[in-house]
């Protein structure tokens, strides 16, 4: 049975403390990189993968997000490569982040049920996330839902792998009955 975080030694604990700064760093530059690219809005979402190439009008926008959307300019649907691209890219390194945190968690006083809660809930966001934009660009629009609902449980489970942790480390002094 794990002793807790707040039994390692100090240079571990700044480690891991450091370690967990600079991911909560890049995980905030990773939604801003989506904000900038999407405005977390399912339109500019469904824009952003399946491209606007027309620039027609659309009759359920109003003059002012028309006149908006020029301004931000033509988008072109995303291609195989570029999905297949990403995709590739994403697949290694959002499960080795994970891991690596789902480690750390797991070295915590945490209930095993709400560890198993967050590893769940990041293996989900983790499918919803590199499968919602093939879903739709090639499927159907309304798998939008899909994308917003893994950054949902991005947040709550980043969050945990990132709270627990650092509370277990510097705050938390007992032990946990199981």
């Amino acid at each position: 049975m794990s002793r807790g975080m707040w039994s390692l030694p100090i240079s571990n604990k700044i480690f891991f403390t450091f370690f967990l700064a600079i991911i909560t760093v890049a995980i905030g530059v990773g939604f801003w990189i989506a904000y900038d690219k999407t405005g977390f809005s399912p339109a500019k979402t469904v824009r952003y993968y399946c491209g606007d190439e027309g620039g027609e009008f659309d009759p359920n926008q109003s003059q002012e997000e028309y006149l908006e959307s020029l301004k931000e300019g033509i988008y072109f649907p995303k291609s195989y490569r570029e999905l297949l691209g990403v995709t590739h890219a994403h697949i290694f390194s959002i499960p080795i982040v994970v891991f690596i945190l789902s480690r750390m968690l797991a070295m915590t006083q945490l209930r095993d049920w709400l560890k198993i809660a967050v590893y769940s809930g990041s293996l989900a966001g983790i499918i919803m996330n590199l499968g919602a934009p093939w879903l739709i660009r090639y499927t159907s629009h309304h798998f939008v839902i899909l994308l917003t609902i893994s950054n949902i449980l991005f947040i709550l489970t980043f969050g945990a792998y990132i709270f627990f942790p650092l509370y277990d480390m510097w705050f938390y002094r007992g032990q946990i009955k199981k």
